[in-house]
């Protein structure tokens, strides 16, 4: 129904760990609607502009509208709900914990793990969405270009390396969604590619505050 909407931002919440909340002013409507943790720290504060993706759903007892801060995230959202057992909320745990890109390459890599730190995705759930999606992911990938600045070979080097970054923040008490949000907004922005230098700049994303924090 709605391809994307234009408007300000004046407000954003999380509700819970897996769902924020978005109300948008435009031509003087408030929209209310439900974005994940990752399209909400892509957002600009109260007062801004953003135009936001978006899917309009409608059950027995309510209408509910989802958004997304990229045309990424909203294909994504599209095939992940795709898979049998998949609802919009579990859609959205789990793109509120890792990027597009992040997402993308864990299913056609068939890192189960990695998918399964998401709320209520377990090994199985994990293992379901690699069967039914690796094939439309990669032709997705194909016909979409992400913003990577990494391929083939070492893609893969830096899959291991990002591994490694996420287990020493782990230990340091960072969420899983916090040190993907840290580790995307660096594989953006930077060429580093080791170990010690990605944890040392998530601490800097970390630290300053520019990662929102999970809500219990």
């Amino acid at each position: 129904m709605f391809a994307y909407i234009k408007g300000i931002v004046q407000e954003k919440e999380a509700i819970n760990s897996i769902v924020h909340r978005l109300v948008l002013e435009s031509h003087d409507f408030g929209l209310e609607i439900q974005i994940s943790q990752h399209t909400s720290a892509n957002l600009p504060e109260p007062g801004a502009q953003a135009q936001i993706y978006t899917v309009f759903t409608i059950k027995e007892t309510e209408c509910l509208l989802f958004g997304f801060a990229t045309k990424e995230e909203k294909d994504l959202f599209f095939l992940l709900t795709s898979v049998s057992g998949i609802g919009p909320k579990l859609a959205l745990a789990l793109l509120g914990t890792l990027a597009p890109q992040q997402l993308a390459e864990a299913i056609v890599e068939e890192n189960a793990s990695l998918i399964a730190q998401a709320p209520g995705v377990g090994a199985k759930v994990a293992q379901r969405i690699i069967l039914e999606l690796k094939t439309k992911i990669e032709t997705w990938q194909h016909e979409n270009i992400l913003e990577s600045n990494y391929t083939g070979s070492v893609a893969k080097q830096s899959s291991l390396v990002d591994e490694e970054a996420r287990a020493v923040l782990a230990s340091l008490g960072y969420s899983p969604s916090e040190i993907n949000h840290a580790l995307s907004l660096i594989r953006k922005e930077s060429q580093t590619n080791d170990t010690e230098g990605l944890v040392r700049e998530s601490l800097k994303l970390l630290g300053a505050g520019n990662i929102s924090p999970s809500t219990p």
